[in-house]
């Protein structure tokens, strides 16, 4: 059951206005009646073992840097979870291309510098982001200044160094900024987002990415060699010759990208006031928010020892279990409980304006007087195809795959061979 209008969760959140949603939940702009502070909650609608594992992580994932946006908290209540992220006025990345076209050099050479910066921190931290794009990189609302960006949506991420909820062998991330090695299967590593960089670099100079690797379209007159250069090194199809961050950061301090107060030239960062129209759409409609897209690679059968899937099924279903003791409490009274990681949030203030992102401080590319703009959000959903085999664990499971058929994990005739069929 999905959350109403004017609902108060938990006894602490007032639900204001919905901002959108996608395959693992629903993004809402709310009043924290404790904090008495208006943010963005992202609730959770599916409630499958998976759905309920990678929510929780990314409300957990904390890194501490000015570019980085990170969960405020949570609280459960019934079957219902959701966490809290500051609202981001200004909206994404993508919300900007498409209101002002191809940005100018230089204010993309200041973003570029500020993504990268705050992927060095996420990286150093041991995490690799896996869906770095347009929609996920939200701006603070600094009209003709100096922008502000910070990257957000940790719903794939990888902890490097912690358990993996991804089976070997998963293609992970959003068409057009997916690695070329990350869509062979490879396993998540750092190069990957540095890829996806590269083709967000592009995107804001020529209004898309780069469809095959290591091949760009003709430079533009008006963008400096030097940024150029960089975003073709980003782009290799081979991730040992891209630089790290580090190194990125480094060749952006060439004289010829330096910034300086005419850079944003035209475009104003201004808060974004209402949904932003697809090309198709009516002025007055909201857009469901972009989703990544999760791939399942092709595997053999029976290339996985029944004892090895019947070993991580019951890892996952005690994990499942504890999850659910914390969240829901049986023994008490429903309660709101602030995330137990240590909060090291970033930079992202809860201005009145308010934040909002992956439901963060505003709701993703797409997007009230009295209270904050939206800006953008992300959520994460599982794409398959027909035919293609699937866990006993995930037998009833319902996901969508690349042409929008929906498929249910079912098994055949007496119980074996599980697979996706069409639902219905």
């Amino acid at each position: 059951m999905d959350p109403a209008p004017t609902t108060v969760f938990a006894g602490r959140y007032r639900l204001l206005d919905h901002l959108g949603e996608g395959g693992m939940g629903t993004v809402w702009r709310v009043v924290d009646e404790r904090e008495q502070r208006v943010v963005a909650a992202k609730v959770l609608r599916q409630t499958d073992a998976a759905s309920l594992l990678r929510f929780v992580r990314e409300q957990a994932t904390r890194v501490e840097h000015p570019h980085v946006l990170t969960p405020l908290g949570w609280a459960g209540e019934d079957d219902l979870v959701l966490f809290t992220m500051p609202v981001v006025e200004g909206g994404s990345l993508e919300d900007l291309v498409r209101r002002s076209g191809p940005l100018p050099p230089l204010l993309v050479a200041e973003l570029l510098r500020q993504l990268l910066a705050g992927l060095a921190a996420i990286h150093d931290a041991g995490v690799v982001h896996r869906d770095v794009k347009p929609a996920n990189l939200l701006l603070r609302a600094t009209g003709a200044g100096r922008p502000h960006l910070l990257v957000s949506d940790f719903g794939v991420a990888v902890d490097l160094a912690g358990p993996r909820l991804t089976e070997t062998g998963a293609v992970v991330g959003t068409p057009g900024y997916l690695a070329p090695e990350a869509a062979g299967g490879a396993a998540p590593a750092t190069p990957a987002d540095l890829y996806a960089a590269g083709q967000v670099a592009l995107y804001l100079l020529v209004g898309a990415p780069s469809a095959v690797p290591a091949v760009l379209p003709a430079r533009p007159d008006r963008v400096p060699d030097a940024l150029w250069a960089l975003v073709a090194d980003l782009l290799r199809a081979d991730p040992a010759e891209r630089p790290t961050p580090a190194e990125a950061l480094d060749r952006l301090r060439h004289p010829t990208l330096a910034w300086h107060p005419d850079a944003v030239g035209g475009v104003r960062l201004d808060a974004v006031t209402a949904p932003l129209p697809g090309p198709h759409e009516p002025s007055g409609r909201r857009r469901t928010l972009p989703e990544p897209t999760r791939v399942r690679a092709p595997r053999t059968r029976g290339a996985r020892p029944a004892l090895l899937a019947g070993l991580v099924t019951a890892l996952l279903a005690g994990a499942v279990v504890a999850l659910v003791l914390l969240l829901w409490r049986p023994w008490d009274q429903p309660v709101v409980q602030e995330d137990p990681a240590p909060g090291r949030s970033p930079s992202a203030s809860t201005s009145p304006s308010g934040p909002a992102g992956a439901t963060e401080p505003s709701a993703e590319p797409t997007t009230g007087p009295s209270y904050p703009a939206s800006g953008s959000v992300e959520v994460g959903r599982v794409v398959t195809r027909v035919g293609q085999p699937c866990e006993t664990a995930e037998l009833g499971l319902r996901e969508t795959t690349l042409t929008g058929v929906d498929v249910v994990c079912r098994a055949a005739a007496g119980g074996r061979d599980p697979a996706w069929r069409r639902a219905g």
